[in-house]
C-alpha cells in the first residue's frame, strides 16, 4: 500500500504533524496530495498562522475554520488599511504620563490635581474590544475599570493574555524630610483588582532610596515567570548608583539577577528589551551599542557591589547575595560623528516573549491567534544631540529573532575556535575583526580620567566612548589577572555594526513629536503620523511580502503597475531624509491633492479616489540616514518592508498599535 493509497481523513492526519516547510513541499508532490492540503481548514489555518506571524491560541473555542476565516480577514483589513470601523473613547479622568497598550488592553493612570506636572493616582484600564462592541452612540465611559492602590505609582506593566496580571510600582516616603523612599511592586489580578493567586508575594519590596519626583525613571516587562524591573534614578549627587536593573520572579518573589552601574560606569541604560524569558539587550548610551545579556538558572557570577543607597545595611544583612548579569554578546551601532551625543535611547518590542504553557495563570478564550513574539519587531528611537546644537531622533528597527540568532551565531563560533586551538600556554591567535572581545583594545593611556558629568533625567556623563573603551577593557584584564583560572567565554563579544547591522535593521530619520509614545509596533507592523498628516503603516513581515509579490506577479499585475504604487527594487540605494518633497508630491510616488486627478464620469470615481489617497511602497533595496552631522558615515540598511499610508481622517498627536487596532491620540489643551 502506498500514501496516495490512504483515504483523505489520514492523509491530513499525517500532514497536521509536518512543519511548515514540509506542508508547503507536500502540495507539490501531485494534484491529489495539493487537493488534500488546499481543502482542510485546519491546514490552511497552520499555513496561513505561519505567514501572517501569528501563533494559535490552544485555549480559543472557535474551530479551525472559523479561525482561519477570521486571519485572513484581519491580514486583508492590514493590507488595504481599512479604517471605516472607527470608535471614539471617552475618558472620566485627567490622565497622568503612565500608560501602556498590549493584548487589547489599554491603560491611562490618573492625575486627580491637574496643577501637579508629575505623580499618578491610580490607574484605568479598558478592553479596547468591548468599545467595539458597544453600539457607536454609547457612552464608553463605563467601560473603564479603576485601580486605586491609595499610593503614588511611578509605573506599570501589563501581562494580561498570559497572567491576567497588572503590576503597579508605586512609592511611599518612609522619612519625608530626607526624600527617602519606600518603592514597592504590587502583584494583581488585572480582572479582579486583588492579589494575584499566584503570587507568593503579592508586594515585592525593591529597596528604600533617595527619590525626587520627576528624577526617577522606571520599566517594567513580565515574561513567563520573569518580571524585569529597571530603576533610573536621577537624584542629583546623591545616588552613587543611579542604574539598578533586577530580574525576579514573579511568582516566588525571588530576585534571579540584578546589575547596578555607576555614574562613572561607561555602560548606562534607561531601557530594555526582553528577548526571551532568560535574555534582555540593553542599549548602551555612551557606548552606543546593544549589550545582549542572559539570566540563566545556572548562572553562577560574582557577587554585586554594595550599593550607597540608604538601606545598604539592612538590604546586605537581610538579602541573599544575587548574581550579576550575564552579558554575551555587544552589538555595535553605527559610529556616530565626532561632534554627536547620543542623550537618550528608548526601545520596545511587543508582545513579549511567553513562558512555556505550564507557567500560564490565565487562559485568554476571546482571541484565537495572538503575534508571534519571536518575530517580532524592536522598534529603538535614538535622540542624538548634533554640534549645531539641535537634537534629532533616528528610529531603528530589527526583528527579535534576528537579534537572537546573531548572539547566539557568535556565541557558536567562539565556541567553535575554543575547539579548534585549545587553551595552551602559547599566545593565541589574533580573533577576527567580526567576533572580537571586548578586551581587545588598546592600553594607551587614560588622559581623560575624572571627566565630569551632567546629572538629570535621560542625560548620561559626557564621555568619550573610546576612551571608556579602553578602561573597560583594562578591568577586565586586572580581573583576569586576579584569577587565572576565569573562563574566557565569560567575556561578551564585540561585533561590529557593519558585520550584523545593515541587512537586519531599517533606519529612519524621525520626527520628535512622533516618539514620545514607545507603543507603535506589535508583531511586525509599525505605525506612525508624519507632519504631512497621513498614517503610516509599515509591515516587516518577510513572508508576507514575499508571497504578496510572488501573487500580484502570476496575476499579470506586477507591482507599481498600479497608480500610487511605487517599489525600490533590489540594489538600489535611496536616502530616507525625513522630509516631504517640496512640489507636494510624496516620496513614495502618491499624489497630494487626489482631486486633480479625478475628472470624469461618476462611476469608478469612488474607487480612484480611494487609488489616489492610498499610497503604497514596497522597499527592497537599501536605504541609508543621509545626516553627516549625526554619523560618521550615513547608516546604510536593507530590511524589506511595504509601506501603506493614508489620508488620516483626523489630527492625531500620535497613534499607538496593538495586535488589530490603531489607536490615535487627540489632545485637547483648556486654558484655564
Amino acid at each position: 500500500m502506498s500514501l496516495l493509497d490512504l483515504p483523505d481523513e489520514l492523509l491530513v492526519f499525517i500532514a497536521s504533524a509536518l512543519d511548515f516547510e514540509d506542508i508547503l513541499r507536500l502540495q507539490q508532490v501531485c494534484t491529489r496530495l495539493r487537493g488534500v492540503v488546499k481543502s482542510d481548514s485546519a491546514l490552511q489555518y497552520a499555513l496561513e498562522l505561519r505567514v501572517a506571524g501569528m501563533m494559535d491560541n490552544p485555549a480559543s473555542r472557535l474551530v479551525p475554520g472559523e479561525r482561519l476565516r477570521i486571519l485572513r480577514a484581519k491580514e486583508e483589513a492590514w493590507r488595504l488599511l481599512d479604517l471605516s470601523d472607527r470608535r471614539s473613547i471617552a475618558l472620566n479622568h485627567n490622565p497622568s504620563g503612565i500608560y501602556d497598550l498590549t493584548g487589547g488592553t489599554l491603560l491611562l493612570g490618573e492625575r486627580r490635581h491637574s496643577e501637579n506636572l508629575t505623580g499618578t493616582d491610580a490607574v484605568h484600564t479598558i478592553n479596547l474590544h468591548s468599545a467595539f462592541s458597544h453600539a457607536e452612540e454609547q457612552d464608553t465611559r463605563a467601560l473603564w475599570s479603576n485601580i486605586d492602590l491609595g499610593k503614588q505609582v511611578i509605573d506599570v506593566g501589563l501581562a494580561i493574555q498570559e497572567h491576567d496580571l497588572i503590576a503597579l510600582v508605586t512609592y511611599s516616603y518612609v522619612h519625608e524630610a530626607q526624600m527617602i523612599a519606600s518603592v514597592d511592586i504590587h502583584l494583581l489580578k488585572h480582572s479582579t483588582g486583588q492579589p494575584h493567586p499566584a503570587a507568593a508575594k503579592p508586594v515585592l519590596h525593591f529597596e528604600n532610596i533617595y527619590y525626587l519626583p520627576g528624577h526617577c525613571s522606571i520599566m517594567l516587562e513580565i515574561s513567563g515567570d520573569t518580571l524585569c524591573f529597571l530603576l533610573n534614578n536621577y537624584f542629583p549627587f546623591v545616588n552613587a548608583d543611579p542604574v539598578t536593573l533586577v530580574v525576579y520572579n514573579w511568582k516566588t518573589g525571588e530576585p534571579k539577577v540584578s546589575q547596578k552601574r555607576l555614574y562613572s560606569d561607561p555602560t548606562m541604560f534607561n531601557s530594555f528589551v526582553l528577548l526571551s524569558p532568560d535574555t534582555v539587550v540593553l542599549p548602551i548610551i555612551p557606548t552606543n551599542a546593544l549589550e545582549v545579556c542572559q539570566f540563566a538558572d545556572e548562572l553562577t557570577a560574582s557577587h554585586p557591589p554594595d550599593s550607597a543607597s540608604p538601606n545598604t545595611e539592612a538590604s546586605t544583612s537581610s538579602r541573599p547575595q544575587i548574581p550579576f548579569l550575564k552579558t554575551t554578546c555587544i552589538l555595535q551601532l553605527p559610529p556616530l560623528h565626532p561632534g554627536a551625543l547620543v542623550l537618550r535611547m528608548t526601545c520596545r518590542c511587543e508582545p513579549n516573549p511567553r513562558g512555556p504553557l505550564s507557567s500560564a495563570t490565565h487562559a485568554d478564550r476571546a482571541v484565537p491567534f495572538y503575534s508571534d513574539p519571536e518575530k517580532a519587531i524592536m522598534i529603538l528611537h535614538l535622540h542624538i544631540r548634533l554640534a549645531i546644537g539641535i537634537t534629532r531622533v533616528y528610529t531603528m528597527i530589527v526583528h527579535r529573532s534576528s537579534l537572537l540568532r546573531i548572539t547566539q551565531d557568535a556565541l557558536k563560533h567562539r565556541q567553535n575556535e575554543a575547539v579548534v586551538n585549545p587553551a595552551t600556554e602559547e599566545p593565541e591567535p589574533e580573533p577576527s575583526d567580526e567576533y572580537r572581545s571586548v578586551d581587545q583594545h588598546s592600553d594607551a593611556e587614560d588622559t581623560d580620567e575624572g571627566f565630569p558629568h551632567v546629572p538629570g533625567a535621560f542625560f548620561h556623563p559626557f564621555y568619550n566612548p573610546h576612551r571608556h573603551a579602553r578602561r573597560s577593557a583594562r578591568l577586565d584584564d586586572a580581573s583576569r589577572s586576579e584569577d587565572d583560572d576565569t573562563d574566557s567565554e565569560a567575556y561578551p563579544i564585540t561585533i561590529p555594526w557593519e558585520t550584523w547591522g545593515p541587512a537586519v535593521t531599517r533606519w529612519f530619520a524621525d520626527e520628535l513629536a512622533g516618539t514620545r509614545w514607545i507603543t507603535t509596533t506589535c508583531g511586525q507592523r509599525f505605525v506612525r503620523v508624519r507632519s504631512d498628516g497621513r498614517l503610516r503603516v509599515y509591515d516587516f513581515n518577510q513572508l508576507s511580502l514575499r508571497r504578496y509579490l510572488h501573487t500580484r506577479s502570476m496575476n499579470g499585475e506586477p507591482f507599481g503597475a498600479h497608480p500610487g504604487e511605487s517599489i525600490l527594487e533590489r540594489g538600489e540605494l535611496d536616502a530616507d531624509e525625513g522630509d516631504e518633497d517640496e512640489d507636494g508630491e510624496d516620496e513614495d510616488g502618491g499624489v497630494d491633492n487626489p482631486e486633480e486627478d479625478g475628472e470624469g464620469d461618476e462611476e469608478g470615481s469612488d474607487v480612484l479616489q480611494i487609488q489616489q489617497e492610498r499610497r503604497i511602497r514596497v522597499v527592497l533595496g537599501t536605504t541609508m540616514v543621509a545626516d553627516l552631522s549625526a554619523w560618521e558615515m550615513p547608516p546604510q540598511s536593507s530590511l524589506p518592508y511595504i509601506e501603506t499610508s493614508f489620508a488620516s481622517p483626523d489630527e492625531y498627536e500620535s497613534v499607538l498599535l496593538d495586535e488589530d487596532i490603531i489607536v490615535g491620540l487627540k489632545v485637547r489643551v483648556v486654558l484655564l
